[in-house]
């Protein structure tokens, strides 16, 4: 019993440490989005230092993060603010997706999108996954993640879409205005 109670407190204060270190992003980065300063930003770079990061917490789940699509991508935007979105982007494909899976990102022609194998959603449920608080299916989640993604992205010279893979799994893909 008393193993079961540590590990019921463990998992509290890991959740309200996670809360409180995205509630921690949002408020240091809200009063900053009205005066980013957007400049060219080599996407392939950003994105490997962002995934070299999250590397520990894939291998961690057993979920390998694959990288693959335009070496030359340029995009015109904030590179901190676009940091914190991917990082919350991908944080999300990992939590959602099974061990022994893969997490892809993808770069395209002015786009960028975050792939799992999870379980997708419902389509009903696409637009809550942006209200702040809203976590489905997800007992850790803070249900902050993409609402700081949604803040983010408009500001920065793109838009958010996410849709169910036929494959299984759900895409967040970030479309930028072209330079």
């Amino acid at each position: 019993q008393r193993r079961e109670a540590l590990d019921f407190l463990v998992k509290g204060v890991d959740r309200a440490t996670r809360v409180g270190s995205q509630l921690l992003t949002m408020a240091r980065i809200e009063p900053h989005l009205s005066n980013l300063v957007c400049k060219p930003v080599q996407l392939m770079e950003l994105v490997r230092e962002e995934l070299a990061e999250l590397a520990p917490l894939a291998m961690d789940k057993g979920v390998e993060l694959v990288l693959e699509g335009d070496e030359d991508c340029w995009v015109q935007t904030e590179p901190v603010a676009l940091a914190i979105a991917l990082q919350n982007l991908v944080t999300n494909a990992l939590n959602f997706s099974p061990a022994g899976s893969e997490v892809n990102v993808v770069i395209g022609a002015n786009c960028l999108s975050v792939e799992d194998q999870g379980p997708g959603i419902d389509e009903a449920e696409l637009n809550r996954l942006f209200e702040r608080f809203y976590s489905r299916d997800n007992a850790n989640g803070a249900g902050l993640g993409l609402a700081i993604v949604d803040m983010i992205v408009s500001k920065i010279g793109c838009r958010l879409t996410l849709h169910n893979r036929e494959q299984g799994g759900l895409c967040a893909r970030l479309v930028f205005n072209p330079i």
